[in-house]
């Protein structure tokens, strides 16, 4: 099953849908390797057309490319990066669908080799452990990762962490906590954010978690007191013409109804059409400059 109305081929695509089947270190609730599926079949509830945008999510020239699956940490990391990086090299944008948080800094290595690039991630966790259960390429580790990579990041919705961790992330990146978005209401942090990445490109990183779980349950580690999804709506919308590579991870389909993956599959549709209604011929690097 593709994602609905992804109906463009590779060579004329701008968009690139990509499904991660690995969740090899999740630590509380495993599953979200069988995500990219349940947010496809989510994906044809909706219309393919969006009123706010007056456009039809067939005419953006999106593709999907299936799945790629994989056995372990390891294979998952090198393979992800070379594969984001041809799509990079094709002028794709990816569009990647987790499994875990660690299929985010494969994708964002490959892209940080091509243009000077901030990492914006929505996440209930600072994930900025040093290993976890033997894994320092794990899911828990993915945004500490990313700071080794000299990559800029800044991390909104945070809510928890272990004390070294926050030790260590204040240090290397910007986090907007929960209690602060609360506090200043996400279009302040947004402006904010706006203002500290112009002139540079942005990989968009989703976890679901940083969704109040009474919007969106069926996540690996659920955290209560989060985002609405209207809030992450605005935020998507509002970082998306800058944005050059995009990824939705950490749904745990067997652990709700479907109401997360429908949540997911929205906000991957929120995605594509706030993107392409600013970016046509235009590429990321001429908007940024």
């Amino acid at each position: 099953m593709m994602f609905a109305d992804s109906g463009s081929d590779y060579a004329s695509s701008k968009y690139v849908i990509h499904g991660i089947l690995f969740d090899g270190t999740s630590s509380f609730r495993t599953g979200s390797r069988w995500a990219p599926e349940a947010i496809r079949k989510a994906s044809h509830n909706y219309e393919p057309y969006d009123f706010d945008y007056n456009s039809d999510l067939s005419e953006q020239l999106v593709h999907d490319m299936g799945d790629s699956e994989y056995g372990n940490l390891n294979e998952m990391v090198v393979d992800l990066e070379k594969t984001t990086s041809r799509l990079v090299d094709d002028e794709k944008v990816p569009v990647t669908l987790g499994g875990e948080h660690s299929v985010t800094f494969p994708c964002i290595k490959a892209l940080a080799r091509e243009m000077e690039l901030v990492a914006v991630i929505f996440d209930a966790h600072l994930d900025f452990k040093e290993e976890y259960l033997g894994n320092e390429f794990g899911h828990a580790s993915v945004a500490r990762n990313i700071s080794h990579l000299g990559v800029p990041l800044i991390q909104v919705g945070i809510r928890s962490g272990a004390r070294d961790e926050y030790t260590h992330a204040l240090g290397t990146s910007v986090i907007y906590t929960m209690e602060q978005v609360r506090r200043e209401g996400i279009k302040e942090i947004l402006r904010d954010i706006e203002s500290s990445t112009r002139g540079k490109a942005i990989y968009l990183s989703i976890d679901m978690d940083a969704i109040d779980p009474s919007f969106a349950p069926g996540v690996g580690n659920p955290e209560p007191y989060g985002l609405t999804p209207l809030e992450l709506r605005t935020a998507i919308r509002r970082l998306a013409p800058y944005v050059s590579g995009f990824d939705l991870v950490e749904i745990t389909p067997d652990y709700d109804m479907g109401m997360s993956a429908i949540v997911g599959a929205k906000l991957v549709r929120d995605f594509l059409f706030a993107h392409s209604s600013v970016v046509t011929k235009a590429t990321i690097k001429e908007i940024v400059q």
